[in-house]
């Protein structure tokens, strides 16, 4: 009965008879508009009273959005302290590929690209994996067997014995990255909507701190202690984080807290009609629709669709300057291989500046419109059009002073406009994708992450023979004549952005 107490309860008749429009209002006890639309009301083809449970006021500690400052504050450190480490590991082996190739006796080039792309062929199938189960189970157990799994398969990296098992364990370890995932959405359980975007601007900052600092790190590192202690680095540094996560991470999924609340409410009474508002009476239809809802977003749902391809490109084409920046400067202004590591210092700033504006545009933009009762996910996007502008200004300083050999700190400056045009745009955009989504903010991250890698992969193929052919001030001019071609998509967002939301949710059940 202690437990009863304890609970925020409310009681609901259920009547087979009623209309369903009705059932379905009967059940309408969730605030969150974006929960409302995707979640399932209960079954109860018997009739009779069930009791919700749900969270209590803003005292309830079950409840993540109520957690204490500080301990948010550390989860999100936490959070990004891995991503980074997995950020790092996909590119630091970038340099020490000849070194691999050597120790293994392959005169194979084929596996220089492989080692790295293999990756980024991982990260496309796992977000179909760590999404659904997230959703099915919580972050806790997905995101720690995750973290079990990336560790393993980095101690195994280590102790290849021949380059075809350390290609194998690279495509795993892709798999294994769940914080790229879920990191998106455990922000979302951990903060309000209007108070999110520095958290978010923490976490996207994570994932490109990697490909500007990898190279640099792993070249150095790899050249003192050889290509196995790339992976022992990252083996160490994750295990640490991980025992941290033992200590200090905690269920913020509030799906799985109130299936566990309702479950012990059930266990501790005897009374069987205590029931969340997400618990079902058939968890193989519960386990198939989970892992099909990815699949169904990526055909059926427009505004992600186009969103996530939007993104796809900004990805795509950033990370082509990335894999030839250095390569550029070395031959345009005669750096050594070191000093063409500090030609990223632009896109660091970049980043940095990126994350000052993401804060506060995102959370005080948000909580203007939320002090006015007008809170829509499409207050996210005007962050993403103003990048759509500033990154074509980026493409056309960079290509054309290097083109002319203008001195070398313009083009870095050039490349600065492009960090922050690439932090505009993706940070705000998972952000609304959270806004939008909900309690399944998993499942959408899923669908973008799968584009964004796609672009990732595929676009800096095109570097080589596109500055080839045009040189690099055409060459960076194409790039930036077709990021002002999509210019309107996250305008047109704006505005319809709501409509195509709502566009055919009711023919479809996520």
């Amino acid at each position: 009965m202690e437990a009863m107490a304890d609970a925020t309860i409310m009681e609901k008749k259920y009547d087979p008879n009623v209309e369903q429009s009705e059932k379905e209002a009967s059940v309408e006890i969730i605030k969150s508009e974006a929960v409302k639309e995707f979640s399932n009301p209960l079954n109860d083809a018997e009739g009779g009273c069930q009791t919700i449970v749900d969270f209590g006021d803003e005292n309830d500690l079950e409840n993540p959005l109520n957690w204490s400052s500080r301990h948010k504050t550390g989860l999100v450190v936490l959070i990004s302290l891995m991503e980074l480490l997995a950020s790092l590991a996909t590119i630091m082996t970038a340099p020490v590929a000849p070194q691999i190739l050597s120790d293994f006796h392959s005169q194979n080039l084929y596996y220089q690209t492989l080692l790295v792309s293999i990756w980024e062929l991982g990260e496309v199938f796992g977000p179909f994996i760590i999404a659904p189960l997230s959703e099915l189970y919580g972050r806790f157990y997905v995101y720690h067997a995750g973290n079990c799994l990336f560790i393993l398969c980095s101690v195994v990296c280590a102790l290849s014995v021949n380059i075809q098992m350390l290609v194998a364990f690279r495509f795993l370890n892709g798999i294994a990255v769940v914080a790229v995932i879920l990191n998106p959405s455990i922000v979302g359980d951990l903060y309000s909507i209007e108070s999110r975007g520095a958290a978010m601007a923490i976490t996207g900052l994570a994932p490109l701190i990697g490909p500007v600092t990898g190279p640099i790190i792993g070249g150095y590192l790899g050249q003192a202690a050889g290509w196995r202690w790339i992976f022992w680095l990252i083996a160490i540094l994750s295990g640490v984080c991980e025992v941290l996560f033992l200590f200090f991470y905690r269920e913020t999924y509030k799906v799985e807290i109130l299936k566990q609340k309702s479950r012990k409410l059930r266990q501790t009474t005897g009374n069987q009609d205590y029931r969340s508002n997400y618990d079902t009476d058939a968890p193989q239809k519960a386990f198939r629709d989970a892992f099909l809802r990815p699949l169904r977003m990526l055909a059926f749902s427009h505004v992600l669709v186009i969103l996530s391809t939007y993104v796809s490109l900004v990805y795509g084409y950033m990370y082509l300057v990335m894999t030839t920046i250095t390569l550029t400067f070395e031959d345009t202004y005669g750096f050594s291989q070191g000093e063409a590591g500090l030609a990223f210092l632009g896109f660091s700033i970049g980043f940095l500046f990126g994350i000052v504006f993401c804060h506060y545009s995102l959370d005080l933009w948000v909580a203007r419109r939320v002090a006015l009762g007008q809170t829509q996910p499409e207050q996210r996007l005007p962050p993403v059009a103003f990048g759509g502008i500033i990154i074509p200004v980026g493409f056309f300083i960079f290509g054309w002073t290097v083109q002319h050999h203008v001195h070398w700190i313009v083009p870095i400056i050039g490349t600065g406009i492009l960090g922050l045009g690439l932090i505009a745009t993706t940070i705000p955009a998972a952000s609304y994708l959270v806004d939008a989504f909900g309690i399944h903010s998993a499942s959408a991250m899923a669908v973008n992450l799968v584009l964004r890698n796609l672009g990732g992969a595929f676009f800096p193929l095109a570097g080589p023979p596109l500055y080839a052919r045009l040189g690099q001030g055409w060459g960076n001019s194409l790039l930036g004549f077709l990021a002002l071609a999509f210019v309107p998509v996250p305008l047109l967002l704006m505005y319809y952005g709501k409509k195509l939301r709502f566009l055919g949710k009711f023919e479809v059940d996520y």
